[in-house]
């Protein structure tokens, strides 16, 4: 082979620089590295050996474009300090990385403009295909037109009935909570959320109302255009005259809202104030006392969502539209009123 100037990087091993070492043809290193159909075992080992001796690496993307794939998915989330959209990220990574694929990330902090940008960014990727948790208000009829040819999956958030989605049972999940929660004799119950208009939380509100109003209580909701603004309205309403005596939070952020505004005011969780929280953070079972929740199966929703989208990468349109509803898990600590705690918390 002839050599580089001493100037320049070197140069890439090809395809037919390993063809030459390993005396075979170049169409018989392109069968090799598809998977060895029709290549002895004697020819094998020699363009294996030749491979190893350059440190040939194919250039997926090449391949990718030649083949109509690209080896890569797009992830669009709102965002990953939620711990929640952070779990499933890495999920989905490893999901995505056992089918020999790369994750392209981006956030889109609510925003359809936003993410109008982000898919146009995945189109010019030639992404194979899109995980996607919505940003509120988008115009579902614009976002078909940006998705036309890309197999989707919704996560979280459903989209139009035709688009795959893999979601929570947001009213059901809500429910057992607040059910566990009569069931320690609260009947003053406050539901406590940011951007109540969103899928999951108007889904929640709507469980934790169909328990109120079967057991004939007056609904408490204690709501806000964003966290800091729900610490404030917590406060009131634990020092207003009727001051609810269990606390139902609808997401990690908002717990933590809850646990800041109670810290402010001296206020302390007991059993005259008990409480729930949705989703299960890492730090639940180490406050005091520790945080009763509802449990998302994060994992099952992301393996779910990665094998939904790649069946409809491989099948396209064969194959009917699915939604899968997965069950939350009551996961009960100190905070509700429970002595005993379910093990492994």
């Amino acid at each position: 082979m002839k050599k580089q100037s001493p100037d320049l990087p070197p140069r890439r091993p090809t395809v037919l620089d390993v063809a030459q070492l390993a005396r075979v043809g170049a169409s018989t290193v392109s069968r090799y590295l598809r998977g060895g159909n029709n290549v002895s075992h004697d020819v094998s080992l020699r363009v294996a050996e030749a491979v190893r001796k350059l440190g040939y690496q194919p250039d997926e993307l090449a391949r990718g474009l030649r083949g109509g794939r690209t080896h890569t998915i797009g992830v669009i989330f709102p965002q990953t300090a939620n711990s929640f959209f952070g779990r499933c990220v890495q999920m989905i990574e490893q999901e995505a990385a056992a089918r020999g694929c790369a994750v392209i990330l981006h956030t889109h902090n609510e925003s359809p403009e936003l993410q109008s940008r982000q898919l146009a960014t995945l189109r010019r990727y030639r992404a194979d295909g899109v995980i996607l948790t919505c940003a509120p208000g988008s115009d579902l009829h614009s976002l078909q037109k940006e998705l036309t040819g890309i197999p989707l999956v919704a996560l979280d958030r459903p989209l139009w009935d035709e688009a795959d989605a893999v979601l929570l049972r947001n009213r059901e999940a809500s429910r057992m909570a607040v059910e566990h929660l009569l069931s320690h004799g609260h009947t003053a119950i406050a539901c406590i959320t940011a951007a109540a208009h969103m899928y999951t939380f108007s889904e929640r509100v709507a469980g934790y109302r169909e328990v109120i109003a079967g057991a004939g209580l007056r609904e408490h909701l204690i709501v806000a255009d964003n966290y800091e603004q729900l610490q404030g309205a917590v406060g009131r309403a634990l020092d207003g005259r009727d001051a609810p005596t269990a606390l139902f939070s609808l997401s990690n952020m908002a717990t933590f809202s809850v646990l800041l505004s109670l810290t402010k005011a001296h206020h302390k969780v007991s059993r005259e104030l008990a409480l729930i929280g949705f989703d299960d953070v890492d730090y639940a079972p180490l406050l005091n006392p520790s945080l009763t929740t509802i449990r998302q199966p994060i994992g099952n929703l992301s393996q779910q969502a990665v094998q939904l989208l790649f069946d409809r990468i491989l099948y396209g349109d064969k194959r009917q539209p699915e939604r899968i509803m997965l069950p939350g898990e009551l996961v009960r600590r100190h905070s509700c009123g429970c002595r005993r705690v379910d093990s492994g918390s």
